[in-house]
């Protein structure tokens, strides 16, 4: 080691930077309000069977007498079935598109203790009514660029405990088919950053995984297509042509009504739970 060299310790480390630096080199886009409000129907026939719901609610506690907080709830992934244990459900999101699918499928099921709210990480909460609910959760909302920000504001609004769901690389993507487009992949940043961001601010949450099988099924080819086209920005006719052909390759069973697509990478998900007795003094 060189004289006089600095030798810098854990605590130099920016975690919000390298977050910010990460996300930047991702392969895949981030998607705006506008975005959403366009995919909002077609991600929720994606996610409303999807196993990962009832995987998230086996893991977390809830009670008729609780109020929950669900912050970038999408079209009520978690948000209906959650509703439907406990007392009422706030659910926030910045596209209108996915609020509007909601409170449709509220209406359809008559769920009556979920309130909409039309607002992002950003906006000051408060000034849209929303208030501390007993249980926060954030699954799946996080790419955002001011994540240590975010994070204790999730602290802010909760009186009771915090539940984040984070990627675990490279999920949910598929780096095989990038590859087989001849595209790099570069999967951005995921659930450490978080942990090391919650380190730092002297919250120790407990860490658990959700896992989803590495076989997928889809109703037909034309939909499998659609579900991995999603990950790509810009996909191009002839890119498409080489995404069907690789997810052909990938067919395990196919029937009249389905077919399976195995993958290599199976979807991993962290859960990242904490109570407010965990958050430090003057949050």
């Amino acid at each position: 080691m060189k004289k006089n060299q600095l030798i810098s310790v854990y605590d130099d480390i920016d975690w919000q930077l390298l977050w910010q630096q990460s996300r930047s080199a991702k392969s895949w886009k981030s998607k705006d309000a506008k975005d959403w409000d366009k995919k909002a129907r077609a991600f929720a026939g994606r996610t409303r069977e999807s196993p990962y719901v009832g995987l998230f609610l086996s893991q977390i506690k809830l009670h008729p007498e609780l109020s929950v907080l669900d912050v970038g709830c999408g079209p009520g992934t978690l948000a209906l079935p959650i509703a439907t244990q406990v007392r009422r459900v706030t659910a926030i999101d910045y596209s209108q598109g996915m609020l509007d699918l909601l409170n449709r499928e509220a209406a359809t099921q008559e769920i009556k203790n979920v309130s909409t709210v039309h607002c992002g990480w950003e906006d000051e909460w408060s000034e849209f009514g929303v208030e501390p609910h007993d249980v926060v959760i954030a699954s799946r909302s996080m790419n955002i660029p001011d994540l240590s920000g975010a994070l204790q504001k999730l602290g802010r609004y909760a009186t009771s405990t915090i539940h984040v769901v984070e990627r675990i690389a490279p999920s949910p993507f598929d780096p095989n088919a990038f590859a087989a487009l001849g595209r790099e992949f570069k999967s951005g940043p995921d659930y450490i950053y978080t942990v090391n961001m919650l380190y730092q601010l002297g919250i120790h949450p407990r860490i658990s995984k959700i896992e989803l099988a590495r076989d997928q099924q889809f109703a037909s080819l034309e939909a499998a297509v659609e579900g991995y086209a999603w990950m790509f920005r810009d996909l191009q006719s002839d890119e498409r042509q080489m995404l069907e052909k690789y997810i052909k390759k990938r067919i395990v069973k196919k029937d009249d009504d389905h077919l399976i697509v195995r993958r290599d990478h199976v979807q991993r998900w962290a859960l990242l739970s904490w109570s407010v007795e965990d958050l430090p003094s003057g949050r």
